[in-house]
């Protein structure tokens, strides 16, 4: 092999490697993910779309509307973390099709949905790192409109942090909603990596509950009065008891 080929192909396999940040610019106007025209990579398109390597990240930004994996592409390609902004949502929709993955990062009050009238499969185990979030603010997985959830056995991570200090009073979180029925071996959700810690001013659990076919991932919150504020409420009851009994 002449130096000239050699070094031509080891440039192509390092370029091949080298990791690739895509970022939706939605240029063609039809919201398609598979769309090439819809990406840029350092400020402008290079003639593909996020699919072919594990080291390449993509980037969806706020408020960009639904952004559709299509039927058109049957392989949602190699890919190691998606993001989606706030105000966002993906939505993979595909007749057959397999999800590989990495990561999904979900910002604020962004969406990833699941839908297929046929097959949707699983090629990999992923995470759904939710980031700080709040009760106001949190990032949502829907996989229920699916006529066949080819989980494969595999296994998603949930990753995130619940903002305490922007809770009040009670209330409940949905991070996930999933369809039971799964082909080829059980999803398994991992939920460890979900930093719900309770404190003296709130009390927090996750939980997974499955009720109508449909497995849910919850935050339930209840905030507790600080004790001065639970001393003044007495102290007012007690008033108004002393005022009807003197009465």
């Amino acid at each position: 092999m002449k130096l000239s080929t050699f070094c031509i192909l080891c440039c192509l396999s390092a370029g091949i490697s080298q990791a690739a940040t895509y970022v939706w610019s939605g240029a063609a106007g039809n919201g398609i993910y598979g769309d090439s025209n819809n990406w840029t990579v350092n400020g402008a398109p290079n003639g593909y779309y996020p699919q072919h390597s594990t080291n390449d990240n993509a980037v969806i930004g706020e408020n960009a509307g639904t952004v559709t994996w299509s039927n058109a592409q049957g392989f949602f390609g190699a890919t190691n973390t998606v993001q989606i902004g706030s105000g966002s949502t993906l939505l993979c929709t595909t007749t057959v099709g397999d999800l590989n993955v990495n990561s999904f990062k979900l910002d604020g009050n962004s969406q990833l949905v699941f839908e297929s009238t046929n097959a949707f499969g699983l090629g990999r185990d992923f995470t759904l790192d939710f980031g700080t979030f709040s009760a106001a603010e949190h990032g949502s997985w829907v996989a229920t409109d699916l006529t066949n959830f080819w989980t494969n056995g595999k296994t998603v991570t949930f990753t995130g942090t619940l903002d305490m200090n922007s809770l009040s009073g009670s209330g409940t979180i949905e991070l996930a909603s999933i369809k039971t029925a799964q082909q080829g071996g059980n999803l398994n959700l991992d939920l460890s990596g979900l930093n719900i810690a309770s404190n003296s001013q709130v009390h927090a659990t996750v939980t997974q509950v499955t009720e109508n076919g449909v497995t849910k991932v919850l935050v339930n919150y209840e905030t507790v009065p600080e004790p001065a504020t639970a001393t003044l409420s007495l102290l007012g009851l007690g008033a108004l008891l002393l005022r009807r009994k003197r009465q």
